[in-house]
């Protein structure tokens, strides 16, 4: 049975809070495509309609009110969650590694709640890549690493799955008379390219490459600024992008598996307070936490 996040009923309440998709987009800084798969997966969990949109913006049902008064109370327990490991005095600092996709999203922002929550706890962040962030676990160089599972030696103390969406700016419309222009990461690391160019070549849909770079903070400027179309997990949008699919005549993309993975097979406190704040923001297939 599948559970919702916490980053589903915070979205949630947030909209209802708003009054409107687009005025929650600007409070979480999400994106109003990120907020609105939010919604409709939450309505999937729940098999029922949650918001009805109207000329003003958007009102809960009477099945969404009932939705958004449990999410409120599960938020507040949360907050109160990491209040109470504050009063135990956790401190220290954490040495957190995460991969570039991660560092462009929403992830800062829920760092920058975990600091103001733990005043004791300083975070220093490393972003590189998966296979990097192994090396830096091993020798001890991080106490804890977010990355993609299939580059980990370790067990995660926490997993999920996450989609590839295709992702155009706010105005872009394919042409499906001309080859999709496609931004992309080099030839060196194509991250989860080659499983991108699979599908389409599946589906005989002609491409091009119009942008490569070696960054993905390159690859959503370029995409920004309308150069072309690209893929990318939900946690990266913005409001300046949009999710394409299958109105647009683009195939499905594959998941991909993250984790949260320690230098510590048994994480000190800090690190697994952490742990269970980062926990609530993403919906978890498989859990080693008590």
């Amino acid at each position: 049975m599948n559970l919702p996040n916490v980053d589903q009923l915070r979205s949630l309440v947030t909209v209802a809070r708003c009054g409107s998709i687009s005025a929650a987009s600007e409070l979480l800084h999400r994106s109003q495509s990120a907020i609105s798969i939010q919604i409709k997966q939450l309505e999937q969990i729940m098999k029922a309609q949650l918001l009805r949109r109207h000329a003003r913006g958007v009102t809960l049902t009477h099945e969404g009110e009932v939705i958004a008064s449990y999410a409120n109370r599960i938020l507040g327990l949360m907050h109160e969650l990491m209040e109470t490991a504050d009063q135990e005095s956790v401190t220290g600092t954490i040495r957190f590694g995460l991969t570039e996709e991660f560092s462009v999203g929403r992830l800062p922002h829920l760092l920058r709640e975990f600091v103001e929550m733990q005043r004791s706890i300083e975070i220093e962040v490393v972003v590189d890549k998966s296979s990097a962030l192994e090396d830096y676990l091993k020798e001890g160089r991080i106490d804890l690493a977010l990355g993609n599972t299939e580059y980990m030696s370790r067990e995660p103390q926490i997993c999920w799955k996450t989609p590839l969406l295709w992702v155009g700016n706010r105005h872009f419309e394919v042409d499906a008379k001309k080859a999709l222009p496609l931004v992309l990461i080099g030839e060196g690391d194509l991250r989860w390219g080659w499983q991108v160019l699979s599908a389409l070549d599946d589906h005989k849909i002609p491409w091009r490459r119009v942008y490569t770079t070696t960054t993905f903070a390159s690859v959503v400027t370029a995409v920004e600024a309308g150069l072309g179309v690209t893929y990318m997990i939900s946690e990266c949008l913005r409001p300046t992008l949009r999710v394409l699919g299958e109105v647009d005549g683009l195939p499905a993309l594959p998941s991909l598996e993250f984790g949260l993975f320690a230098s510590d097979l048994t994480p000190s406190r800090n690190v697994t307070t952490l742990i269970k704040l980062l926990a609530t923001a993403v919906h978890s297939s498989t859990t080693k936490m008590e």
